[in-house]
């Protein structure tokens, strides 16, 4: 068999494709899996290139039925196919939402819950919903349709299994979704989601959800300028502070800013929340945060109460293990643990500037006052030196992923480099054993080590040069020793340990 790679034999080869459509929809009854797929690629290409009204019609008839397929990979090409034409084709997208069109009702006929199964529902919102978004004009004849309204009918409390159901499916659709389509399911679909989270049997499964939609769109308003309900922080009233204009921030009274609100309440001590809640509502507050530093600005900037309760539960006096694991995974996602990766790149971990003021006053509340904070700590860094004496280490290693985010600020960098008993167990390797806690240990040093070279680097009359002075004189050799020698002070040379043999050998 020959490859030809010209432009001549290309065209020649796709204008035949009207006429190998038979051959292509043959193909979709094949038992061979790579040949349906092919069938569906090739009906694809087909769609796209044909002139013929009736051909198109047929074949996005053929596409259709092709979601209904148990061969996920197939329904996942024909989905792709509908999308690209959709968006190439804004008048065959109001055809495709059109109750009186051949293909409208065929759209119709496989929402209906009593002949599709929820997966199939879920494709085809998933077709619509990205045609939706890749073109203005798609998306307000998507707003205009009344189709949405088919989807929120799913996500009623009256009838919790349907209802858990499509929070299920809608997981993967939302996990999936480009940011344009994020803006527009935030716009159209969190409304309906916000009385879910008042209900103890659906919050679990719509506050990920809601998480999610308003961190891509956040994302993206950044990104693209605006455009959904993101918008900058400027002023502040009693309890939500206002916006105005450029990508930090979620406009007030939106239902993203609900949300925020909602979450705020459930972690307010005066409220009757419980440690499921709790954790939930700290899970999606990780979650919100980690696509960019603009979504994590949220959490900072949306309400006064909300980041000081996660960094209360965190690093505060009292909380109990559940709550406190959830609070510090929250609070690292916060700083940027994820942005920052393993390169610990400070820059990409960093808040907007008033976020970043409150992660500091946050996190210095939590240790203040009379009580202090976990195990009486009167600093940030004597918390975390508290926390970690804790026997349990899921426990430690929460506090390390944490602390290797926040330590990215030079505030908690100097704080820790003046704790010489955090400093030392820091750049001990031996004081930790298990896999994950010696790894996290060290990425704390190696967090460490960024933040006091940054110190270090800058010019005299920069703001924060007045950490220089602060620094104490032997931290750099100490933290250079320690970030050579590795996770398990074997440095990149020298033979494994036996202390950390279980740390480092499968079981």
């Amino acid at each position: 068999m020959h490859t030809y790679g010209t432009g001549a034999c290309w065209c020649a080869g796709t204008s035949l494709l009207p006429s190998a459509t038979g051959h292509a929809e043959a193909a979709l009854e094949s038992p061979h899996r790579r040949l349906r797929r092919l069938g569906v690629q090739q009906l694809g290409r087909l769609l796209l290139l044909s002139q013929d009204q009736h051909q198109q019609h047929h074949v996005q008839s053929t596409l259709l039925r092709a979601l209904q397929d148990a061969d996920t990979g197939l329904a996942g090409e024909a989905e792709k196919a509908l999308v690209l034409y959709f968006a190439a084709h804004p008048a065959a997208f109001q055809v495709l939402l059109s109750p009186d069109s051949t293909v409208g009702q065929q759209l119709q006929s496989m929402l209906d819950g009593s002949r599709g199964d929820a997966t199939q529902r879920m494709r085809v919102f998933s077709v619509v919903m990205a045609a939706a978004a890749t073109h203005n004009s798609n998306a307000e004849l998507f707003r205009q349709s009344g189709f949405m309204q088919q989807l929120l009918n799913q996500l009623s409390p009256c009838d919790p299994l349907t209802c858990l159901v499509a929070l299920q499916l809608l997981q993967e659709l939302v996990t999936n979704l480009g940011p344009s389509a994020a803006q527009l399911m935030e716009q159209l679909l969190l409304p309906a989601l916000l009385p879910l989270l008042d209900d103890a049997g659906t919050v679990a499964g719509a506050l990920p959800i809601a998480a999610r939609l308003v961190a891509e769109a956040a994302t993206a308003g950044a990104a693209y300028g605006g455009g959904s309900s993101v918008a900058n922080m400027d002023g502040q009233s009693q309890h939500t502070r206002h916006v105005q204009s450029n990508g930090n921030g979620v406009v007030h009274d939106s239902p993203a800013n609900a949300l925020l609100v909602k979450m705020a309440e459930a972690l307010d001590d005066r409220g009757n929340a419980g440690p499921e809640q709790e954790i939930a509502v700290l899970d999606a507050a990780g979650q919100l945060a980690q696509p960019s530093s603009s979504a994590a600005a949220l959490l900072a900037m949306v309400s006064d109460t909300l980041l000081p309760a996660i960094c209360n539960r965190a690093v505060g006096r009292t909380a109990s293990p559940e709550v406190r694991l959830a609070a510090l995974h929250a609070l690292a996602s916060i700083a940027g643990v994820e942005r920052a990766g393993e390169a610990r790149d400070r820059s990409a971990s960093l808040l907007p500037a008033a976020a970043e003021d409150a992660l500091r006053r946050s996190v210095y509340r939590a240790v203040s006052g009379a009580a202090g904070g976990v195990g009486g700590a009167r600093s940030p860094a004597e918390a975390v030196n508290n926390l970690l004496q804790q026997p349990f280490a899921d426990v430690r290693t929460g506090v390390y992923r944490c602390f290797s985010a926040l330590a990215l600020r030079t505030w908690l960098a100097v704080d820790v480099c003046n704790n010489s008993t955090l400093l030392q167990r820091l750049c001990d390797a031996h004081s930790e054993s298990g896999q994950q806690a010696c790894e996290w240990r060290h990425s704390s040093v190696m967090a460490l080590w960024a933040t006091v070279q940054y110190i270090i680097s800058l010019p005299n009359d920069a703001a924060e040069a007045r950490y220089k002075q602060q620094l104490p004189a032997a931290v750099q050799q100490q933290l250079l020793a320690a970030a050579r020698a590795g996770p398990y002070g074997v440095g990149a040379h020298a033979s494994q340990q036996q202390s950390h043999f279980v740390a480092t050998v499968p079981r």
